[in-house]
């Protein structure tokens, strides 16, 4: 049956022509192209892009960059070529994911520019897929992958912790996915075995909360929560928590879109017609609908201006962050009004109305995920030699972050995809 499922993906992501990729693609020539390569806060006007076996070969003016008989050549003038996005904290569809079809994911996804998946909610079946895409340079981003997350368990010990962190990371889970409801020692001991193994642990903070996560040397912290407590508890014990993990490079990835979404600080018709909303299904969209309606009539009158009350606290505690040099990791998250791909716009735009500049904010999208995911030597920027892997925008997102969600294309294993052949037909 598992054989079946990846079959079944690979002819659902390589059926049409067009769109199936053999490894020994054409150089690709990209003329008169400003890039944002993001190594710096700076715009390379009208420059050439050669990319050959799916990697940037050279970047330049057209009379210094030589072109191979037979490329493909695609006109750039006036677009912004920069590397393409990372979303840090999503949940690919199934029974512990979102309800889209998992071809309309993937292809949303690159629709709105987002070339790479970090998955948290990780399952034997989904190292299926990463393989098997990789494998035939399928249309889609590309995985990586958690573990089966740790989470309370009765039968749970350290020896247990051990086992299996070992056996997910021989079974080729990128990293491990901490949950909760561990004790204080089983938590330390699980991040331990961890560190000793070599083998990264993401997710939520433990019962302990950021100085817990932070004495462990927690990877990366998920969501909010830890954050808005920590910082009403002691603004100054959090100032010297997140220097300690600047130094110890621990980052931090929000979800705020998500936090948004569901604290309902949005009106429903503002969330209904989103960019992006429109190519979800209707059985999805009128289920989203639903919960929003009931979440709202069942929201207690003192509970909105709760929420909006946290929500301005975690701006309090971002920005300390950012004083700090905590570096970021950026995702919408999954779920209702979570639309895939395109809320990595909204979520940019959050973090950049809380302090961070539309630099900062492209680079956590691009440079941290590739850092974080240790591969910052073959992504992240857009330089010669690195994976090209690349969004192209109609207008400067460096000027304006909204310019983001303008996505013309992608360049995706060095091929150029088109965005009218990725999104569907809208209903």
């Amino acid at each position: 049956m598992r054989i079946l499922v990846v079959a079944l993906l690979t002819i659902g992501l390589l059926g049409h022509s067009e769109l199936g990729w053999s490894q020994a693609a054409a150089p690709l020539v990209i003329t008169n192209v400003n890039v944002v390569p993001l190594n710096q806060n700076t715009v390379l006007r009208r420059q050439t892009v050669l990319i050959e076996r799916g990697r940037i070969k050279a970047i330049g003016a057209a009379s210094q960059v030589k072109l191979p008989a037979g490329a493909v050549r695609l006109d750039g003038s006036g677009k912004y070529l920069l590397p393409g996005l990372v979303d840090m904290h999503a949940h690919l569809p199934g029974k512990e994911g979102t309800l889209h079809p998992l071809n309309t994911y993937f292809r949303l996804q690159l629709a709105a520019g987002v070339v790479g998946l970090r998955s948290m909610r990780g399952d034997s079946s989904h190292l299926h897929w990463r393989d098997s895409l990789r494998r035939t340079a399928a249309l889609a981003p590309r995985l990586y992958l958690s573990s089966p997350i740790f989470n309370r368990d009765k039968s749970y010990s350290a020896r247990k912790g051990r086992v299996l962190l070992a056996r997910y990371q021989a079974s080729g889970y990128d990293f491990a996915k901490y949950l909760g409801g561990l004790t204080g020692p089983q938590y330390d001991s699980l991040l331990t075995d961890a560190h000793q193994l070599g083998f990264k642990v993401a997710g939520h903070a433990p019962a302990s909360g950021v100085r817990g996560a932070v004495a462990a040397r927690m990877a990366s912290i998920e969501h909010i929560e830890a954050f808005i407590q920590a910082y009403q508890q002691d603004s100054v014990q959090l100032q010297q928590l997140a220097r300690q993990m600047a130094a110890d490079h621990i980052f931090t990835c929000p979800d705020l879109y998500w936090y948004e979404v569901n604290w309902l600080q949005y009106p429903l018709d503002y969330l209904q017609h989103l960019p992006g909303v429109a190519y979800v299904s209707p059985p999805v969209r009128q289920a989203w609908q639903e919960w929003w309606t009931a979440q709202n009539q069942q929201l207690p009158p003192a509970a909105r201006p709760q929420f909006t009350a946290a929500l301005r606290t975690y701006g309090q505690a971002f920005r300390l962050l950012h004083k700090a040099g905590v570096q970021f990791l950026i995702s919408p998250g999954d779920g209702p009004f979570v639309v895939p791909g395109y809320s990595m716009a909204q979520e940019l735009g959050l973090l950049v109305k809380l302090g961070l500049s539309p630099y900062e904010a492209l680079r956590a999208a691009t440079t941290n995920a590739a850092a974080w995911l240790g591969e910052q030597d073959q992504r992240g920027t857009l330089v010669p030699g690195k994976a090209a892997d690349l969004v192209l925008l109609d207008d400067n997102p460096l000027e304006n972050i909204a310019n983001i969600g303008r996505v013309r294309g992608v360049v995706l294993n060095g091929r150029w995809v088109p965005v009218a052949q990725l999104l569907p037909t809208q209903p």
